[in-house]
């Protein structure tokens, strides 16, 4: 079968994203091409909701009929399934993309097995205590019996033979197992599809009467099919088992647990009175390609099959009910859901579906940056983007808003060899990053290293919750400044050298990615947010002293984290999601070195005749690193939340007279957009109340 161009052409593209993550002096088996390739592709089907906070950890051991091997696993919060990968990767060719046949399919997906049976049998009982693999596998055996089914996964860079749908086992070790492959043209197709979405056929027909009868209506040219159906709750439970978060990928929000006044409300009803359900619950809207409909077995006409099927309202209901199920044996025989089904033309679901999600939730409140994408803030940036250039002139950095924009960018505009090489040079493939890629660099920055661990997904959503705080409603033809998107790609710069500090150094074995944030956080939280970004985006790089301190800083991070998770009675993975775990790393003492200290923007704002604005006896050279810390800490709450502090102070009794009235004028301060800064010792007594406050919970870090 001769190549696709267009594969060829995204085969190398990924082989060069593999180049530049794989260090190739270093002498860490995570740092082979194969464990980078598993990174990469974990990474993206972490953003597209296929898998959830991935561990890359790679085990492989026996031979022949004895061989087990595993490259990874995946937990998901708020699911009981097990999801375990495994990658197939052959060795680089620029001329031809290599072909992958079912032997080897079958070959990888048995060694898989094997491995989860030893795991589930005692393997980490074999296996090394200070080495990954021995979290890896004991984490398994923990949860033996918890897990209700597990997902194989197989990556790999080549092409298959012959193309194969999911499969699925009744049993594998006593838990139901599906198995997957992304290969290298389906993992093209998430790239370049411009959505996250994976589109999934439900087909109705196993349905006691043959499928859902419905009641239909048909609007005019160019408007939308819509259907009423009654939706069995066994049907809503098994399809969530089966597909978990891919079906409500297109849903605005995830699911918020039961912590909720509605989400408890709902397993309330479930568990008490599931017959009254369908009279309390708002229902589920569903977006579809398209409907099938045919008779059914009582002679009405019903649907049979919904094409390219999401819940895009209702993911509350469809995740409650099945957790009702799977956790407290709920009777579901007796709910029912209604559900709107509207078709949608595939080329608009971007442009239709966040729409008809937002006007139809109303069980919680959903605001406009819940539309991701296509919110203003991410429009704005991207063209900010496309005209800013390096301060050498020579390449930009490319936004990817929309799953694959960058892949269609480099085919549309690549039509030659020449012009490819241009493309290449403008837009290298290292300065690119997604909108999940922003979302990490600046919630580690702000200091929420815990929210990053938790997945690219949950952080994304809280990354948006804070633009919507601060940006409010955005204007259609909104754009950041400069000096905000330069400050952007200083924080991407910042975290991307210090990733790379982190996995060249042979100390840090395993939990990388996780050492790499709290680092990130550590640096911003230590300086009080006072590295010169600015001077990052002019070096492109960060300075020397700094990064000589991440690499210090990292280490200790690294045993830090391994000794305080033993402390705990809940497994790592849990632990450095956890807030107790970020408390006990800013309880660690690393101090910033002079060397990094002398690098600083100052914490002050400078007046027309060179002296500080906080004391007219100093310049801001002659004070302290505290007191430019403290008066930045000081600057970074919100008119709000000084008003929120002094209220908690006036009411708790735990500030006096004098306490509150420095808070007020920092609060009047903030109004004034900080035109003029708190003094020195304004500056220490705000710390000192910013800490109290905390301590009482008003703030979270």
């Amino acid at each position: 079968m001769p190549d696709d161009p267009k594969l060829l052409s995204f085969l190398n593209e990924l082989e060069n994203d593999i180049t530049a993550d794989v260090q190739p002096d270093a002498g860490n088996p995570a740092d082979f091409r194969e464990l980078s390739f598993t990174r990469i592709v974990s990474e993206e089907l972490d953003a597209a909701g296929v898998l959830e906070s991935p561990v890359i950890c790679h085990y492989e051991h026996g031979r022949a009929a004895a061989a087990v091997k595993v490259s990874g696993y995946s937990l998901p919060d708020e699911d009981s399934r097990l999801d375990l990968f495994i990658s197939h990767y052959a060795p680089r060719s620029h001329s031809e993309v290599p072909t992958v046949n079912a032997t080897e399919v079958d070959t990888a997906f048995r060694k898989l097995e094997r491995f989860m049976g030893r795991a589930l049998n005692g393997l980490h009982e074999d296996v090394e205590p200070a080495l990954p693999e021995s979290d890896m596998t004991s984490r398994i055996f923990q949860l033996k019996g918890k897990f209700d089914r597990v997902n194989f996964f197989l990556f790999t860079n080549c092409r298959l033979a012959i193309r194969r749908e999911k499969q699925r086992k009744p049993q594998v070790n006593g838990v139901p197992a599906t198995f997957e492959v992304w290969d290298i043209e389906r993992f093209r197709r998430l790239r370049e599809s411009g959505a996250a979405y994976e589109a999934l056929n439900v087909d109705l027909r196993t349905q006691p009467n043959g499928g859902l009868p419905c009641v239909r209506l048909d609007a005019g040219e160019g408007g939308f099919r819509t259907c009423v159906a009654i939706f069995p709750g066994s049907l809503l439970r098994d399809l969530y088992d089966e597909h978990g978060s891919r079906l409500l990928e297109l849903n605005v929000r995830s699911y918020l647990q039961a912590k909720g006044k509605v989400n408890q409300g709902i397993l309330t009803t479930l568990k008490k009175d599931p017959a009254d359900f369908m009279a309390y619950n708002n229902g589920i809207t569903v977006v579809a390609e398209g409907i099938v409909f045919e008779k059914l077995k009582d002679g009405t006409l019903g649907i049979s099959e919904l094409q390219g099927m999401q819940i895009v309202n209702g993911g509350q209901t469809t995740a409650s009910i099945h957790r009702a199920a799977k956790e407290f044996d709920a009777d579901l025989s007796q709910v029912f859901v209604q559900g709107k089904i509207v078709t949608v033309d595939p080329a608009r679901f971007n442009e239709v579906v966040p729409q008809i999600s937002k006007f139809a939730n109303s069980q919680n409140k959903v605001t406009d940056p819940d539309l991701q994408a296509t919110h203003h803030f991410h429009i704005g940036l991207e063209r900010v983007a496309k005209r800013e250039w390096t301060p050498d002139q020579s390449s930009k950095w490319f936004y990817e808003r929309a799953r694959g924009s960058y892949q269609t960018a480099r085919t549309r505009e690549g039509s030659t060899e020449a012009r490819l090489r241009d493309f290449d040079k403008r837009y290298p493939t290292n300065q690119r990053f997604t909108k999940e890629d922003l979302a990490k660099f600046e919630i580690c920055w702000r200091g929420f290293p815990q929210i990053v661990n938790r997945g690219q997904q949950k952080n994304f959503n809280q990354f948006m919750v804070f633009i919507k705080q601060e940006l409010g409603e955005l204007p259609e033809k909104w754009e950041p400044p400069g000096t905000d998107f330069r400050r952007y790609i200083g924080k991407a710069i910042l975290y991307r050298d210090v990733q790379q500090i982190v996995k060249k150094n042979e100390v840090i074995t395993a939990y990388r990615v996780n050492v790499t944030n709290y680092a990130v956080s550590l640096l911003a939280e230590r300086t009080a947010r006072r590295i010169d970004l600015e001077a990052i985006w002019k070096a492109q790089r960060i300075s020397n002293a700094l990064a000589d301190t991440a690499k210090g800083w990292s280490q200790v991070i690294f045993k830090e984290l391994l000794a305080f998770a033993q402390t705990q009675p809940v497994h790592i993975d849990t632990v450095l999601k956890s807030q107790e775990c970020w408390d006990h790393m800013l309880s660690l003492d690393l101090r910033i070195p002079k060397a990094v200290e002398r690098e600083l923007v100052s914490g002050v704002v400078q007046n027309a005749g060179g002296s500080s604005s906080v004391d007219a006896t100093k310049s801001a050279d002659e004070l302290s690193t505290d007191d430019h810390n403290n008066i930045a800490r000081c600057r970074e709450l919100s008119t709000e939340q000084w008003l929120d502090l002094v209220r908690w102070g006036n009411q708790s009794g735990a500030l006096d007279s004098k306490q509150l009235g420095i808070a007020t004028t920092l609060a009047g301060y903030a109004a004034q957009k900080w035109a003029r800064d708190p003094s020195i010792r304004q500056a220490f007594r705000g710390v000192e109340m910013i800490e109290a406050a905390r301590a009482a919970g008003l703030f979270k870090r």
